[in-house]
């Protein structure tokens, strides 16, 4: 049965018959089930048959991928922005083979201004909320986080406490009250109003509309001279003088001062990289770079169409502008999209001329940098892989590793860890943890079992992929443990085992050995071999993970009160009373009838409080 000139059993025919003429999104799934690529239409049943129809101009990988199609499903809508919302959100989910992905693991940190309270503070979050408060961001760097923070502590007095204030004075002023950094609303010395007028400040500077604000100060600071005010004017002055320290540092890139963000990307077979400038208020405020994957050859224009969407599916921080360096079929849709969830208007443009065609270029530029780095980065990973395979003589190119380790302290808080290698580099987003639950006591071997028997039980029950190369921190012993469970799971044709451990001289690398099954000599490596380099990386890695993972629950067990075994003690009237009496012995120590004057205390929990300390 043929569609043009395409090859199509009749089981797919028929199934393209039976698409309605609908919006919505399809689901192409090979024999296995897996799925294969997902997308949107206006018309599903058109959009579906044209990948048929157009066989002749579609390149050799297109045509391979649809060879694989064995089952279409489709989800309907009511309009095309309805299909495109549930397509970027399965495609997040299912990460389709086919389908351009966005690769990039970075949660970029924000500023919040917490103004939906009567003294608002500033911290660092990684995510938006739609709580009120005020947020600033997204700042590519930490580094530049830390600095921007240290710079408004230094130049405006706001709180660094996280207490809940009401005004009522709650204790006595801190430190930072003492170094003149900070007006103590907790000791309620300043209202509501006069703090405000400092949030106001920081507002502004965080905006980057430091000319107003210099205008603000200025004024003050003439307002304190003038009546006489002179050390009030004096650290106007300082403040003044930080400011524009700042305002100098910054570059003005965009003369429309609006808030733009600059898509551009650089193309090379079957990856890609995109590069978004963040521009606020014609300031850059930094570049995000991200890796787009796909088997199969796309257009430019969906290409840049999957990018917008799954991109901006996360954001809450939208620009009012987004320039792009060509149309695309969506642009309307998407537009329509961004600015329903903006809440106001918000453009995207393709400037053919002018500063803003500039703009796209410099992005170019960055994109195009990115990777080529990207490509001469893969290709050492490469040949350290090859290398690799060629020197513990694998059965699989080892791809994808996983690195497993343990924890624990006298078989206490054990836990262990499992890290994942792709093309020789890191996939924290791929780590996962385990707490030991069936091993007591100190017992390597058996936490091993349990961890690895977990691990690719779930694989399996999934369907998930398998890695290539599994490769344990330890011994002998560790390696028996780890065939035995590849074995008991009928694994061991089908996924590569190695141990690295330290040999003699364990502060000396070199002297590192791995263990292969069925081989009693453990294989060594050259000093600057950079397979050597790569296993260490990953058993550190791996090392580093578990012993991350031991020390939270350590602590947390460390930081357990006797109160918690009390019911009725949660974690609010633990801290209640804690503020209220300062240690776990004065609360054991303290009047029956001082417990009960406290909000939720009955005579019972006031007895049973009493009694921790008999």
């Amino acid at each position: 049965m043929y569609i043009g000139d395409f090859p199509l059993e009749k089981k797919i025919k028929d199934l393209i018959e039976k698409i309605p003429k609908l919006p919505g999104i399809y689901i192409m799934k090979d024999s296995r089930s897996e799925i294969l690529y997902i997308g949107k239409a206006k018309v599903l049943r058109n959009r579906v048959r044209s990948y048929f129809q157009n066989s002749r101009s579609l390149h050799p990988r297109t045509r391979i991928f649809l060879s694989k199609v064995d089952d279409i499903k489709f989800l309907t809508t009511k309009t095309e922005a309805e299909a495109l919302i549930l397509e970027s959100n399965f495609i997040k989910k299912h990460q389709p083979k086919y389908n351009v992905l966005l690769k990039d693991d970075k949660n970029y940190p924000y500023l919040r201004l917490t103004t939906q309270e009567k003294f608002p503070r500033l911290e660092v979050v990684r995510s938006v909320k739609k709580d009120k408060a005020t947020y600033f961001g997204p700042y590519t760097m930490v580094k530049e986080v830390r600095e921007t923070i240290r710079l408004i502590y230094k130049i405006f007095p706001l709180r660094q406490s996280k207490d809940k204030l009401d005004g009522s004075p709650l204790r006595r002023p801190c430190l930072n009250h003492q170094m003149g950094r900070c007006l103590a609303p907790c000791a309620g010395l300043i209202s509501s109003q006069d703090y405000s007028e400092v949030v106001q400040d920081v507002s502004l500077f965080l905006n980057g509309k430091n000319t107003t604000l210099l205008k603000n100060l200025k004024a003050k600071m003439a307002v304190a001279s003038h009546e006489t005010r002179y050390e009030e004017a004096a650290i106007l002055r300082d403040k003044i003088s930080a400011v524009k320290t700042v305002l100098d540092k910054q570059k003005i890139i965009s003369t429309s001062l609006e808030d733009q963000d600059v898509i551009a990307y650089c193309s090379e077979k079957d990856q890609a990289m995109a590069q978004v400038l963040i521009i606020r208020s014609g300031k850059m405020l930094g570049e995000k770079i991200f890796q787009l994957k796909s088997l199969n050859e796309m257009k430019e224009e969906e290409t840049l169409s999957s990018f917008l969407k799954q991109y901006y599916e996360k954001e809450s921080m939208l620009p009012t502008e987004i320039l792009l360096p060509h149309r695309i079929e969506d642009i309307d849709l998407i537009e329509n999209w961004l600015s329903k969830k903006k809440g106001k208007r918000l453009r995207l443009e393709v400037p053919v001329k002018g500063k803003k065609r500039d703009l796209i270029r410099m992005a170019e530029e960055n994109a195009s940098f990115a990777m080529r780095m990207e490509r001469d980065k893969g290709a050492v990973g490469t040949r350290s892989l090859e290398e690799l395979q060629t020197a513990l003589g694998l059965k699989h190119f080892p791809e994808i590793i996983e690195g497993f380790d343990l924890s624990n302290i006298s078989g206490s808080h054990a836990v262990g860890s499992m890290v994942v290698f792709e093309n020789a580099f890191a996939e924290k987003s791929k780590y996962r943890r385990y707490k030991i639950g069936t091993v007591k006591g100190i017992d390597d071997y058996a936490m091993l079992r349990e961890v690895m028997t977990r691990r690719y039980s779930r694989l399996l029950e999934e369907s998930a992929p398998l890695p290539n190369l599994i490769l344990i921190d330890g011994g002998k012993g560790h390696l028996n443990v780890g065939h035995d469970v590849l074995e008991a799971l009928d694994l061991m044709d089908r996924v590569d085992l190695a141990c690295i451990a330290k040999g003699k001289f364990r502060n000396n690398l070199a002297t590192d050995e791995v263990y292969m099954p069925n081989q009693k000599t453990p294989v060594l490596f050259s000093e600057n071999s950079p397979s050597r380099f790569l296993m260490q990386r990953i058993r550190d890695e791996a090392h580093r993970f578990a012993i991350t993972y031991h020390r939270k629950l350590r602590g947390k067990a460390t930081l357990e009160s006797p109160l918690e075994s009390i019911p009725g003690i949660g974690k609010k009237r633990r801290l209640m009373l804690l503020k209220q009496f300062g240690s776990l012995e004065n609360i054991q120590k303290a009047p029956l009838a001082e417990l009960i004057s406290l909000p939720g205390i009955t005579k019972s929990l006031a007895e049973k409080i009493q009694s921790l300390s008999k």
